[in-house]
């Protein structure tokens, strides 16, 4: 099961580091002990203990990984990155597990994750309307689990401004919002689910923003513009629109 060689890798923090250094670079113990700030009887006993696990030899007078030396030292930096994301961004994590289980923490690691907090409990919804004031996106792909001021506010302004937008939302929520006094722009599509959702989405052309709520609260928003978690996004925004229904426009 690997717990053997996990043991041997992380039984000090020293023999990642020497791992971490071949990896950029091969060099000599001299080298090593220079850069670790380790005594050189550590780093040798290090280097020793990698030699006998086949995970490092010396060739002329340096050491440099092996070829499963190499693949010992990425797939533990990945997996201690993954433990990274998950110890810095737990409870947001959750909220994309539950949408996919298999849902990869390193999505997160250039996210810009704001969180409610007591003395600023409105941090998560500052950012969603900066980033969509700021956004000149011709698109707005959506789900909601509410219709707040704040939602009103944003979107009404970007569909004032042409942007196509589809919106996705549960009926139940449907049916509690007010029959609005002037129909919406011919841009809006609007959608609707059988059953409820308890989290948001926003996909713009070049970002996606996820929202976390708690109690119908707008707990955390999730910002990223990088590729992989913006088809993130748009996976999870496909499956739930092909459940939805167009609402007809009166």
């Amino acid at each position: 099961m690997g717990y053997e060689w996990g043991t041997d890798l992380f039984s000090s923090p020293h023999r990642f580091d020497v791992l971490g250094s071949l990896h950029e670079e091969p060099t000599d113990t001299r080298g090593l002990t220079e850069e670790l700030s380790a005594s050189r009887v550590t780093v040798q006993r290090h280097l020793n203990a990698c030699g006998e696990l086949g995970w490092v030899e010396k060739i002329d007078g340096r050491y440099e990984l092996t070829a499963v030396g190499d693949l010992v030292y990425l797939s533990a930096k990945r997996f201690l990155d993954r433990l990274s994301a998950l110890e810095r961004h737990g409870p947001v994590v959750g909220t994309f597990a539950d949408r996919d289980p298999a849902f990869d923490p390193l999505l997160l690691e250039e996210a810009t994750v704001t969180v409610a907090t007591p003395t600023n409990p409105h941090a998560p919804i500052s950012h969603y309307r900066t980033a969509m004031t700021d956004s000149e996106t011709s698109s707005v792909r959506g789900i909601s689990p509410i219709v707040s001021d704040l939602f009103i506010e944003v979107h009404g302004r970007l569909l004032a401004d042409g942007v196509e937008t589809e919106l996705i939302m549960p009926r139940s929520v449907l049916e509690r919002v007010p029959e609005p006094e002037e129909p919406p722009p011919g841009a809006f599509t609007l959608r609707t689910l059988e059953d409820s959702v308890d989290f948001g989405l926003t996909l713009t052309d070049d970002a996606a923003l996820v929202g976390r709520y708690e109690d119908g609260t707008f707990a955390a928003c999730v910002e990223n513009d990088t590729p992989a978690f913006r088809e993130w996004v748009k996976d999870v925004y496909e499956r739930y629109r092909e459940r939805s229904t167009v609402v007809a426009r009166d």
